[in-house]
C-alpha cells in the first residue's frame, strides 16, 4: 500500500503482491513442502495413481486406479502428466508446488479486482484477503480440481468487471477443463446477465454477444458434458438421487460423508464463511466470538465511510455472480445430488464476495493510516506476517508416523495388493505406492456405478479383517487375489469398535463379527505370521498361507494322493 487512494496499479505492485505471496505461502506451508508425508487429505484419492506416469510398473489396472482417473478432470491430469514426463517430479511434489502457484493466482487476481473497482490501495487490501481468510488456501491445498475454482471465479469475475470478453471466455475454457462445476456456474451467470442487460436496455453485457462467444459456450459445455458423460459410460455414475439420498445410511452423520439431510443454508451462507473470518478454527470458540467482535466496531467504521455508490457501479458483475450462484445453489438443493454438493455453487462465490467486502470496509476504516506512506507498508507487510500464521499447515495433514510401515511396504513386489483398515489403506496406497483393495477415502457412495461394485470390497474387508476363523480370512484373499495384509493392533480391540471402525452402514456389521466368540484370529501369530514395522503393525504374507490352504484341500479331495 504504497500509493495515493486512488492512483492505478503499477507494474511493481503486481510483482510485490506476488513475492509476499509467496512468502506468506513458502512459510505458511514450510512443514509440507520440507515432509513427503505432510499432504492434503485428498491427494490420497486422486493422485496417487499419477505415480505410474514415473514407473509404468506400479497400480496395476485395478477399480480404485480407473476410477481415480476417471474421476480427476482432464486438465489435472494433463497438468501432472507434463510435470512427470517433463520434469521427473512426483504427483505429491508437484501438489505442493501448484497449491502456491494457485494461491498466488488467487492473490493477483483479487489485487487486481481491487485495483479496477478503485485504486492500488483497495488492490493490495483485497490481495490481503488471500492471505488472511483460510477459506481459499484450505481448498487450494493438495493442488487438486476444487483448488482451481478460487483462483479461476475470481479471475473470470476479473475479466468480466474490465469488460472483457476475450478474458471470459478463456477463462471459461480453463473452468471447464480444470473445474467443471464453476464452468457451468460461471457460463449461467454470465448468460443471465446477457439477457437482463437486454431485457433492461442496458449496455450489452462483455459475454457472451459475438458469435465466437456462442463457440466458446459450446466448446466449455461439451467438455463438461463429456467429463461427465465418460464417469457414467465408465460403469462409475451416475449421480445419487434425492430419494437415494435420504434412504442410505453412508449418506447420514454416521456415514462415509454428512451429506442428508442438507444442511441448513445459513451454514453455508454465513456461519462457515464467518468460521473462516474469525479466529474460530485457528485457537478456538470463545478466541473466534471476540475477534468478530473486536473486528465489527471496525467494519461499522469502513462501512459508514465507504463510498458505496460509486464503488456500487462498478460490481454489477459481482451481484450477477451471487445471483446466479444463488439460483444454481437452491436447484443442486432441489435436485440433490444430481448437480453434484450443492454448496460447491455457492462457497467460493460468497467466500470472494466477503473477502472483496471485508476489503472494501478495511480500508476505508483505516484510511487515516493508509494516507502515511510507511503506515501503508508497515500495515502490508503485518497482513503478510499474519496470512502466514494464519495459514500454517492449512489444508496439510501430517502422515510420518507410519513411514517405516510405508517404507515395508514399498519392498512388496509391484504388483502386490494389500487389504486392511480402509484409513490406514489410504496412506500405504499413496505412501507405499502399492494397491489396495478398498480403502476409506475411495469409498465415495455418490457415484451409483462405482458403488455397486466398491461395497462388496468393504464388506469382504471388513469381514477378513475382524475374522475369528482362519479360512474367512484366506477364502476372502483367494476371491480377491490379495496378497498381504496389514493389520492394526489397535483396531482390534473393544474401545476402538465401540466408537466407530469405519461408517455406516458397515459399523454395525462388525460390530456383530466382533461379538461372535473367539479371538480376532489376524492376531494368531501361529496362523498368520507376520513382521512387524513398526510397534503395534503387523504385515502379513497371505500368499504362501493360501498356497498350503490350496495344497490341503487338493490332498482332501485326492486321498489317493499320498499312496
Amino acid at each position: 500500500m504504497t500509493g495515493t487512494s486512488d492512483a492505478p496499479a503499477r507494474r511493481a505492485d503486481w510483482f510485490v503482491v506476488s513475492f509476499l505471496t509467496l512468502v506468506v505461502f513458502a512459510v505458511a506451508h514450510r512443514h509440507g513442502l520440507a515432509s513427503p508425508f505432510i499432504v492434503n487429505d485428498d491427494t490420497r484419492q486422486q493422485l496417487f495413481w499419477m505415480a505410474r506416469w514415473l514407473d509404468p510398473a506400479l497400480y496395476p489396472s485395478d477399480l480404485l486406479t480407473r476410477y481415480a482417473a476417471a474421476y480427476v478432470p482432464a486438465g489435472i491430469k494433463a497438468l501432472y502428466f507434463l510435470a512427470a514426463k517433463g520434469l521427473g517430479v512426483g504427483p505429491l511434489v508437484f501438489s505442493k508446488w501448484l497449491t502456491g502457484g494457485l494461491l498466488l493466482v488467487l492473490a493477483l487476481a483479487f489485487f487486481g479486482l481491487g485495483a479496477t473497482l478503485e485504486g492500488r490501495v483497495l488492490g493490495y487490501a483485497c490481495a490481503a484477503m488471500a492471505w488472511l481468510m483460510p477459506f481459499f488456501l484450505k481448498n487450494i491445498s493438495g493442488g487438486l480440481s476444487r483448488g482451481f475454482a478460487a483462483p479461476l471465479l475470481a479471475l473470470f469475475l476479473l475479466a468480466w468487471m474490465r469488460r472483457s470478453g476475450l478474458g471470459m471466455a478463456v477463462i471459461l475454457l480453463l473452468q471447464a477443463v480444470f473445474i467443471p462445476y464453476i464452468a457451468a456456474l460461471c457460463a449461467g451467470c454470465a448468460c443471465l446477465d446477457a439477457v437482463f442487460a437486454r431485457i433492461q436496455g442496458r449496455p450489452d453485457a462483455p459475454f457472451p454477444v459475438r458469435p465466437w462467444h456462442g463457440l466458446a459456450l459450446f466448446a466449455a459445455a461439451g467438455i463438461v458434458w463429456s467429463f461427465d458423460h465418460t464417469l457414467t459410460t465408465s460403469g462409475f455414475g451416475p449421480l445419487v438421487g434425492h430419494a437415494a439420498l435420504a434412504a442410505g445410511p453412508e449418506f447420514s452423520a454416521a456415514g462415509r460423508l454428512e451429506l442428508y439431510p442438507l444442511p441448513n443454508p445459513f451454514f453455508d451462507l454465513v456461519y462457515w464463511p464467518f468460521e473462516s473470518i474469525g479466529l474460530f478454527l485457528d485457537i478456538g470458540l470463545v478466541a473466534g466470538i471476540v475477534s468478530l467482535v473486536v473486528l465489527l466496531p471496525i467494519v461499522i467504521i469502513g462501512a459508514r465511510r465507504a463510498p458505496w455508490p460509486a464503488l456500487l457501479a462498478k460490481c454489477r458483475p459481482v451481484g450477477a455472480l451471487l445471483v446466479g450462484s444463488l439460483l444454481l445453489y437452491i436447484l443442486a438443493r432441489i435436485v440433490a445430488l444430481k448437480l453434484f454438493v450443492p454448496d460447491r455453487y455457492i462457497s467460493y462465490t460468497i467466500n470472494v464476495v466477503y473477502a472483496l467486502g471485508l476489503a472494501v470496509v478495511l480500508r476505508y476504516a483505516l484510511a487515516d493510516i493508509l494516507k502515511r506512506p510507511l503506515s501503508r507498508v508497515l500495515l502490508l507487510l503485518v497482513a503478510a506476517a499474519l496470512g502466514a500464521w494464519r495459514l500454517t499447515d492449512v489444508g496439510l495433514y501430517d502422515y510420518r508416523a507410519d513411514a517405516p510401515l510405508y517404507a515395508a511396504v514399498r519392498e512388496l513386489p509391484k504388483d502386490a495388493l494389500v487389504a486392511g483398515n480402509p484409513e490406514l489403506l489410504d496412506d500405504v496406497l499413496t505412501f507405499g505406492r502399492r494397491d489396495v483393495l478398498a480403502s476409506y477415502e475411495l469409498a465415495h457412495p455418490w457415484s451409483v456405478g462405482y458403488w455397486e461394485r466398491y461395497y462388496p470390497r468393504l464388506a469382504h474387508q471388513a469381514a477378513a479383517y475382524y475374522a475369528k476363523d482362519a479360512g474367512t480370512v484366506l477364502e476372502f484373499a483367494k476371491a480377491y487375489g490379495v496378497t498381504h495384509m496389514v493389520v492394526r493392533d489397535a483396531d482390534l480391540t473393544g474401545a476402538a469398535i465401540a466408537r466407530g471402525p469405519l461408517f455406516a452402514p458397515f459399523d454395525a456389521r462388525i460390530r456383530e463379527l466382533a461379538a461372535k466368540p473367539g479371538k480376532f484370529v489376524l492376531l494368531d501369530a501361529a496362523k498368520f505370521p507376520y513382521t512387524s514395522p513398526e510397534p503395534g503393525v503387523r504385515l502379513v504374507d497371505l500368499r504362501p498361507l493360501v498356497a498350503a490352504a490350496d495344497a490341503a484341500r487338493l490332498d482332501a479331495g485326492n486321498p489317493s494322493s499320498g499312496n
